[in-house]
């Protein structure tokens, strides 16, 4: 099975100033570290005009509950990569992989940013499925949480990151 997370985050800025952040390599480091990431790396980017997309790494704390904690540790190495397109009607679109090493799970989601009459709005869906038997909704509940308090961290990052520009 597989647990959801969905947010919105709603930002005070024209989306020409919200996907110029989220298309900008040096963005993703500034975020990563901001919510307390370590070692923090862009491995990859490319923009083309039609797509962009980004590789990063970083390490991640991790607090783990005890009956997972010998399976997981307390850091975590994280790969993520994003894509960002142009969709209909001035939205952009995302897809994204997440990759923690020694977190048995699958982590996938995709981001639609919308423009509205006061800046725009962020709609963040996050899928995680962990197929081990007996502990895998387990996993997938503290993924879940992590998750949750992942994006809040961003979110309030993002918005002072983009009350700078």
């Amino acid at each position: 099975m597989t647990t959801r997370v969905e947010v919105s985050h709603e930002y005070a800025h024209p989306i020409a100033t919200v996907i110029g952040a989220f298309t900008d390599p040096d963005f993703y480091l500034h975020k990563f570290e901001g919510i307390g990431a370590r070692d923090v790396e862009v491995l990859a980017s490319d923009d083309d005009g039609d797509v962009f997309s980004v590789e990063t790494r970083r390490d991640v704390p991790l607090e783990v509950p005890a009956a997972l904690k010998k399976l997981l540790g307390s850091w975590t190495t994280v790969i993520q990569n994003e894509e960002w397109v142009e969709g209909e009607d001035g939205e952009y679109l995302n897809e994204l992989q997440i990759n923690s090493e020694g977190v048995p799970a699958v982590v996938a989601g995709s981001m639609t940013l919308i423009p509205t009459d006061d800046g725009c709005i962020n709609e963040v869906v996050i899928e995680i499925t962990c197929n081990i038997p007996l502990i895998g909704r387990k996993v997938e509940a503290f993924v879940a949480d992590n998750t949750e308090e992942l994006l809040d961290a961003e979110y309030e990052f993002i918005q002072g990151y983009l009350d700078e520009l």
